[in-house]
């Protein structure tokens, strides 16, 4: 289109350019035509009359007729050839305009394009325009060659289109010129911001001839403009928002603005800052207006030192106002040239400060007192290290003595255990199955004391953590209650379970220690319950965080207890009376490790009894809601290709005689060492499939001839082994597993656990088996069913 205007704009221009050429050589033309026509009648003229006059010289005045005659047309003639060169020449000059003017044409629309920049014109009144081509890009729409005024309100945004309308019909009444920055919408949706700028032209007459506009497109300006707005008002919101005084100077030291706590803190000061005063004038009006402590003669001294610290910046300035204020200032140099001061009120730290250098002279005046004290102190203190030492020298004393004696009476009673068993597992008449039950329940009565002791002695050191795993809450329940529930018919009672329709299934806590509390209150209420029965209940409560209360309550009707009783009955070695020790037996111990449990869970326990009708043992514990544990216990089985060898190094002939039985009735190869160094010397010669370690050996005890076989070259060096130890103190584990052992079992022997624990760490030739991964191990209680272990043989 622009180029349509151009052509048409040079045609105009070639046009009034011929016309100029006309009017100058049509007048000289026409001139020399007229006289050369007068001159030729005249002259025939005068040859007609003379030839009239001289008829006898006829010939000679035809001859000199013809003679001026060719005179005249070579006259013409030449002045028909100067007027062509004139006009050719006029008529290159005019072409070369030409192209000059469509040149400059070019670079204007190049510099339009370049610009973002278009023009249009329309007549007087007119309701459309001519566009150039750059109008019809910034806009969106398709070239056309005239534009209705519609059109263009159209493609305005509607909250800017009743304000172009107004300005509009304002600059056609008044003549005005017309500038004003609008949004429109392209037809692809785009919203760009144009100025448009328009003005009359009028003739040399004056009168109103056209309007002609350019419009700009300015989207980026203004996305700049409004980035740079809301800068300057994030800016402006964080100078209001800080807890100083801020005073901004610009480059002249002229004030330009303060916030709103500076203006608080010195509202006499405030009136004084109009913006543009200078820093000079603004002290001069204070100190006149009693803002500043009289200065007197020195004033202008002062204001100059002032100045210079104001210009110089970036040093901390304390100083008390004449209401007794003290500030604190600083000003800081910006890279303008300007200048930011920072102002604080510290009054009520100099306030502190003061009270405190008081009482510092009173801490000074008692120090000498202190220092006395002190040294008393060091030397009571060196007694209380003392005190200290040995006291920790008597705990480890007691740690190893539990251990000696936990490894002395458990190996024993191991034997006697494992020995019972194998008894009841032959053929014996009716009075030998009845013997054999009562050893079997007198050793596992034994060892319930020895394990309260112990367990006892790890809560009293505090060396019992608690952990956090799912587990299904009904089968816990249930599977301790049947545990128990052989106990509960040999002596008529009736033990039942009752769950609250409602409990969740699935909890994240600790399955263990809940269950051993369920056990010994159990095993509590079964001993003290002559007739009738112990019911036991579990229930929750949620909380809004997300925890679960599980509670789980053990009623029965039993003997009952006195309050007196009640109040002390969790406390350690407290039973109701003598009577009740020799009559039921007991240490004494079970429910204050109940307590002590329930602590380590975030919990708590309690009893609600009388004398003679029974008693309610509750206790509630801290958990999360779970989810379904994986399970992967699998039953033992031989492998299919060969039964397993399994290295046995243990001292004791009772316990290896044991252990090798079990051993072969599973259909395993058993080889016994009764030593260490036994045991790294068959680890050398022959591969084994598993080694079960007795910890404590002649010779070299278990943790060191592990050690040695993790030293020796593969594949020996990858042998799993398992600990036999009868020392069940915490602690203990994380040592094991240090001296490169991948996972141990308490004595005296399960077998269910003994079997399970050769079956995760054989070698993978048993179905389903994982794969070795030396000095790893996960808690025993992890991968047995509840059902599968009890309080006797907590690993822990």
């Amino acid at each position: 289109m622009s180029q349509v205007v151009s052509d048409e704009t040079l045609t105009r221009s070639g046009t009034g350019m011929d016309g100029r050429v006309s009017a100058v050589a049509e007048p000289r033309t026409r001139f020399w035509t007229m006289a050369i026509s007068v001159a030729t009648a005249s002259f025939v003229i005068l040859a007609v009359e003379l030839i009239a006059d001289l008829q006898p010289d006829l010939i000679v005045s035809l001859l000199m007729l013809a003679v001026a005659a060719i005179i005249v047309m070579a006259v013409l003639t030449s002045m028909l050839i100067r007027n062509s060169r004139h006009a050719v020449a006029m008529a290159e000059a005019l072409a070369r305009q030409n192209e000059q003017l469509a040149h400059t044409t070019r670079l204007l629309n190049e510099a339009q394009r370049i610009g973002r920049i278009a023009h249009w014109t329309a007549e007087q009144g007119g309701e459309s325009s001519v566009w150039s081509e750059q109008l019809f890009d910034i806009t969106g729409l398709e070239p056309q060659s005239s534009v209705a005024v519609s059109k263009m309100i159209e493609i305005i945004h509607p909250d800017d289109v009743s304000t172009f309308i107004r300005a509009r019909e304002r600059t056609i009444a008044t003549g005005c010129a017309l500038q004003q920055d609008v949004r429109i919408v392209r037809p692809d949706g785009e919203i760009r911001w144009i100025r448009m700028v328009a003005e009359p032209i009028d003739d040399v007459d004056g009168k109103f001839r056209e309007r002609f506009g350019i419009v700009q497109d300015i989207t980026e300006r203004k996305a700049a403009e409004i980035a740079a707005e809301q800068a300057q008002q994030l800016l402006l919101d964080a100078i209001e928002a800080l807890t100083k005084g801020f005073v901004l100077f610009d480059n002249d030291d002229r004030f330009v603005l303060s916030n709103t706590r500076f203006r608080e803190m010195f509202p006499g000061w405030a009136r004084l800052m109009r913006p543009g005063i200078s820093f000079t004038d603004l002290m001069r009006r204070a100190h006149d207006d009693g803002l500043i402590r009289p200065k007197g003669a020195g004033f202008e001294q002062w204001l100059e030192r002032k100045r210079a610290w104001h210009l110089g910046g970036s040093r901390l300035i304390e100083h008390r106002e004449i209401n007794g204020r003290w500030i604190q200032s600083v000003d800081h140099r910006i890279s303008d040239g300007g200048t930011v001061c920072l102002v604080t009120d510290i009054t009520a730290f100099k306030t502190v400060q003061a009270e405190l250098e008081q009482k510092l002279a009173y801490v000074q005046a008692i120090r000498a007192d202190l220092e006395e004290q002190k040294r008393e102190l060091e030397a009571t203190g060196a007694e209380l290290r003392a005190a200290r030492d040995a006291a920790e020298a008597a705990n480890r004393a007691k740690s190893d003595f539990l251990a000696i004696m936990s490894h002395e009476i458990r190996t024993p009673l191991s034997g006697m255990v494992g020995m019972v068993d194998l008894l009841r597992g032959t053929t014996l008449t009716d009075e030998q199955k009845r013997y054999t039950a009562l050893a079997k329940e007198s050793a596992d009565l034994l060892l319930d004391v020895i394990n309260d002791i112990l367990d006892f002695s790890k809560l009293e050191a505090g060396r019992l953590q608690s952990e956090s795993i799912d587990f299904d809450v009904r089968n816990l329940v249930e599977s301790a209650v049947s545990f128990m529930g052989e106990r509960a018919r040999k002596r008529s009672l009736d033990l039942k379970v009752s769950l609250a329709p409602e409990l969740p299934q699935f909890l994240k806590g600790d399955p263990t220690r809940i269950r051993q509390v369920v056990l010994n209150l159990v095993a509590n209420a079964i001993k003290f319950t002559e007739r009738g029965g112990i019911d036991v209940r579990a229930s929750h409560r949620a909380h809004e965080d997300g925890a679960i209360d599980l509670r789980i309550e053990v009623i029965d009707t039993g003997i009952g207890m006195s309050p007196e009783i009640q109040a002390q009955i969790f406390d350690p070695f407290v039973q109701a009376d003598t009577s009740i020790t020799r009559k039921y037996g007991g240490s004494g111990l079970g429910l204050a490790i109940c307590k002590q449990l329930c602590t380590i869970m975030g919990g708590n326990i309690g009893v609600d009894s009388q004398l003679g009708r029974g008693s309610r043992f509750w206790f509630e514990v801290r958990c999360r809601q779970g989810e379904a544990p994986v399970l992967t216990i699998e039953p033992i089985e031989a492998s299919p290709d060969r039964p397993l060898d399994i290295l046995v190094a243990e001292d004791s002939p009772i316990i290896a005689t044991l252990i090798s039985s079990l051993l072969v009735k599973q259909g395993f190869r058993p080889t016994i060492v009764v030593n260490g160094v036994q045991a790294i010397a068959a680890v050398f010669k022959r591969r084994f499939d598993l080694v079960l370690m007795d910890v404590q050996m002649p010779e070299m005890d278990g943790m060191s001839a592990t050690r040695a076989i993790r030293e020796l070259p593969p594949p020996a060096c990858h042998t799993p082994i398992i600990a036999l130890t009868a020392n069940a103190l915490v602690g203990q584990r994380e040592t094991y597993l240090a001296a490169g052992m991948n996972d141990y079992v308490t004595k005296p022997i399960q077998p269910p656990l003994l079997f399970e624990a050769i079956r995760r760490w054989a070698l993978p030739q048993l179905p389903g088996a994982p794969p070795l991964q030396p000095g790893a191990c996960e808690s025993l209680e992890t991968t047995l069913p509840p059902a599968a272990t009890s309080r006797a043989c907590d690993p822990s």
